[in-house]
C-alpha cells in the first residue's frame, strides 16, 4: 500500500509511506526556507512522492494528521511569520478579553492586517464562512473538506481517497511504531500544548493492539513553556529550547521562589492532572506572581517543574500498566533533559524517542496509524507490517550534479581552494586542527537535529570553539550549548548511560563521565555537564561514521561537535546552494559538499 501523509499548520511537513515502510519525509520549510513554514507543503509533497518513486495516481491514500484544521494560524501565519511583538498582541487582544474578561474578540478581527487568502490552498473566502463566532476555529467537516479539496486540486486525485486522523494517534504511533524498541508490552505517552482535542494520552501497546487509558485537556507544562519564552522576550512554538538551556545556570536558593508559584497550580494526579490554583490564563496571571524574580530563576523553576510533572506522571503509567518500556511523543518529548530524568527512574526498562517528537512528525505518525487501523480491520498484526524507522535521513539528496554547479563558482578564485575526493582522513585532519566545516552530503535530516548530513562539525575537545562558531556562524545565545555526534563504540566512555539506552537522534539527555567531560568539552553543557548526544552506529550513516572514526584514528576522540548547518533564525540548509550561502555569509572555515571540499584562503588538506 502507498500513502502520502500530511501535517499542515505548526512546521508543515509531507511524508510517504510504501508497505508499511517510511521512505521520505520533508518539512515545507526547507524548501521555502521560511523557518516553521505553516503554509499547506506543495514543495514538500512534490519531494516526497518523487523520493518515494510514486505519481500521485498511484497513491492508494492521502492521509491528514488531525481532524481539525487550524486555519486561522495559516490564515495568518502565526507559526512562520509572527513577531515576538505580535505574539504580545495576540495576548493583549486576544486571550486576555477572552479569559480575563468574558469578551469575545474574533482572532482574524485582531490581525486582519496579516490575514493571506492569497496562499495556495483554495476557496479561503469560503472556509472563513465556516469559523465560529470568536473567528477562532474552523468547523471539522468545513476543515476536513478544505483541505480535501486542496491536495486533490495539486495532485489530481479523487477526493474520496483523503482521510484524516487523530492528532494524538499520530503522535503515539510515530513514537511507538518509529522506534526501534521490541513491541511488546510498552507505554505509550503524548503530551504537547494542544493537538486536536487533547494535549496528554496515556496508552498501552500490548500483542499487536494499542489501548488508550487516559486523555487529558488540562495538562500545564507545555503550555506553560511557551507563554514563560513569550514572557521573556523570545519566540513561542520556536525558542523553548533557550529557556531550557538557560536553566542549569539558575542557583537552586534562587529557583525556589518561581517554583513555589508553579507547583501550586497544577499536581499529578494518577494518569491525569489536578489543580491547587486554576490559572485564569497562560501569560497573565504568571506574569502577575512572577514579577520580581531574577530571568534565569525563572527558566530553572520552570524546567525543575516541568521534570517533576512529567516523571511523576509517567512513573505512575508505569505502575498502573505494569509495564517496563515506554516512548515519548508530542512537543513535551523535545525537552531533552525531562526525557533524561525519566529515564533514570529505576521503574524505567527501556526509553526511546523518536527524531522530533513534535508536530512536523505528525506526517509520518499520521501513516502509521492509517495502517495499523487497515492491517487491524483485516486481522493482521500491524507489527509483522509496520516498520520502524531505520535511521532520520529521510528528506531529498545533495545530488552530485547540484553540488557540481553549486561549487563552480569557487573555481579560479584566489580567495578559494576546492579539492575533490579527499578521504576521511584529510577532512579529519582539518577537523582536529581546529577548523570548522559546513557538511551538506548525502539526504537530508528530517526534523529540528542536524544528524550529521546537513551538520556544521567541530573538534569536540576545544571549549574555545563554542565562541568561535557563536561569533562566527551561529550568532546563539551565549548560554545555548552545543551537542556531540558518538561513535556507539566510544558511548560507554563518555556517558553515563547504564541502561544503554539507544539514542541516535539527540533527543534523550545523559551525563557525562569524566572522560566525556574532558573529551566532549565543546558539546556538553557547561553548567551541568550534561548532553543531547547522537550516538551513531555505522549502519546508520557510514560516510558519517567514517569521518568520526578517522578523528578517533588521529585524536583519540571517538567523537565531533555537531550543530545544524544554518544561520540563526533560518531552517537548516537542503541543497547545494543553500550551504553555499551560508558558507560564504559566515565564519565557516570550509564546506563539504557531495565530493567537494572548499576551503577558505588559508586551511586545506
Amino acid at each position: 500500500m502507498k500513502l502520502l501523509a500530511i501535517n499542515w499548520g505548526t512546521n508543515s511537513t509531507a511524508a510517504a509511506m510504501v508497505d508499511g515502510a517510511i521512505v521520505a519525509c520533508a518539512s515545507q520549510e526547507r524548501f521555502s526556507r521560511i523557518k516553521n513554514d505553516d503554509r499547506y507543503p506543495l514543495q514538500a509533497i512534490d519531494a516526497v512522492l518523487r523520493m518515494a518513486g510514486l505519481r500521485a495516481e498511484q497513491l492508494d491514500a492521502v492521509v491528514f494528521a488531525d481532524f481539525r484544521f487550524d486555519a486561522k494560524s495559516v490564515l495568518v501565519h502565526k507559526y512562520s511569520g509572527f513577531s515576538v511583538g505580535d505574539r504580545l498582541r495576540e495576548q493583549r487582544e486576544f486571550w486576555s478579553p477572552r479569559l480575563r474578561e468574558g469578551k469575545r474578540p474574533a482572532y482574524l478581527e485582531v490581525f486582519r492586517d496579516k490575514v493571506d487568502t492569497a496562499q495556495f490552498g483554495g476557496d479561503w473566502a469560503a472556509l472563513l464562512k465556516g469559523l465560529d463566532e470568536t473567528g477562532a476555529e474552523v468547523h471539522d467537516a468545513v476543515g476536513q473538506e478544505f483541505r480535501r479539496q486542496a491536495v486533490s486540486s495539486h495532485l489530481g486525485i479523487d477526493p474520496a481517497k483523503v482521510t484524516f486522523v487523530n492528532h494524538h494517534r499520530a503522535h503515539g504511533y510515530h513514537a511507538y511504531y518509529g522506534s526501534p524498541l521490541k513491541k511488546d508490552r510498552t507505554l505509550i505517552l503524548t503530551a504537547d500544548a494542544w493537538g486536536g482535542d487533547c494535549n496528554a494520552t496515556v496508552s498501552l501497546a500490548e500483542g499487536g493492539r494499542i489501548t488508550r487509558l487516559s486523555v487529558s485537556t488540562d495538562l500545564l507544562v507545555a503550555r506553560l513553556y511557551r507563554s514563560l519564552t513569550l514572557m521573556l522576550g523570545m519566540k513561542p512554538d520556536e525558542h523553548e529550547y533557550k529557556l531550557m538551556g538557560l536553566a542549569p545556570y539558575a542557583k537552586a536558593d534562587y529557583i525556589q521562589g518561581p517554583l513555589r508559584v508553579f507547583r501550586n497550580t497544577q499536581f499529578v494526579d494518577g494518569l491525569k492532572f489536578g489543580f491547587h490554583e486554576t490559572p485564569t490564563d497562560q501569560f497573565y496571571y504568571f506574569k502577575d506572581r512572577l514579577e520580581g524574580f531574577r530571568f534565569d530563576a525563572i527558566a530553572g523553576a520552570l524546567q525543575a517543574y516541568t521534570e517533576d510533572i512529567l516523571v511523576q506522571w509517567a512513573v505512575n503509567g508505569l505502575k498502573e500498566t505494569g509495564a517496563r518500556d515506554m516512548v515519548f511523543g508530542g512537543g513535551a518529548a523535545m525537552n531533552v533533559k525531562a526525557m533524561m530524568r525519566i529515564a533514570e527512574r529505576s521503574e524505567v526498562g527501556d526509553l526511546f524517542v523518536c527524531p522530533c517528537p513534535s508536530d512536523e512528525s505528525l506526517a509520518i505518525g499520521a501513516a502509521y496509524v492509517f495502517m495499523h487501523d487497515r492491517l487491524s480491520a483485516d486481522g493482521i498484526d500491524p507489527r509483522t507490517v509496520l516498520q520502524p524507522l531505520p535511521h532520520a535521513y529521510l528528506g531529498p539528496s545533495c545530488e552530485r550534479a547540484e553540488a557540481e554547479r553549486a561549487v563552480e563558482p569557487f573555481h579560479g578564485n584566489p580567495a578559494y581552494r576546492v579539492q575533490e575526493d579527499l578521504s576521511a582522513q584529510d577532512i579529519a585532519s582539518l577537523l582536529a586542527a581546529g577548523h570548522v566545516l559546513g557538511r551538506c552530503v548525502g539526504g537530508s535530516e528530517f526534523g529540528a537535529r542536524a544528524l550529521g548530513n546537513r551538520s556544521i562539525l567541530a573538534d569536540p575537545r576545544k571549549a574555545e570553539v563554542v565562541r568561535t562558531i557563536n561569533d562566527k556562524i551561529k550568532s546563539r545565545d551565549f548560554w545555548m550549548p552545543f551537542a556531540p555526534t558518538i561513535l556507539a563504540s566510544r558511548a560507554g566512555d563518555y556517558l553515563v548511560n547504564p541502561k544503554r539506552l539507544c539514542a541516535p537522534y539527540m533527543t534523550v539527555g545523559f551525563a557525562t563521565s569524566e572522560e566525556g567531560k574532558r573529551a566532549l568539552a565543546a558539546g556538553i553543557h557547561p553548567a551541568d555537564g550534561t548532553c543531547r548526544p547522537q550516538i551513531l552506529e555505522r549502519e546508520q550513516n557510514p560516510s558519517y561514521y567514517d569521518l568520526i572514526a578517522a578523528f578517533e584514528a588521529q585524536t583519540g576522540v571517538g567523537a565531533l561537535l555537531n550543530t545544524s548547518f544554518n544561520l540563526h533564525g533560518e531552517p537548516i540548509v537542503q541543497t547545494a546552494a543553500d550551504a553555499v550561502r551560508v558558507f560564504t555569509l559566515s565564519g565557516l572555515d570550509g564546506l563539504i559538499v557531495d565530493r567537494w571540499l572548499v576551503t577558505k584562503s588559508g586551511p586545506s588538506a
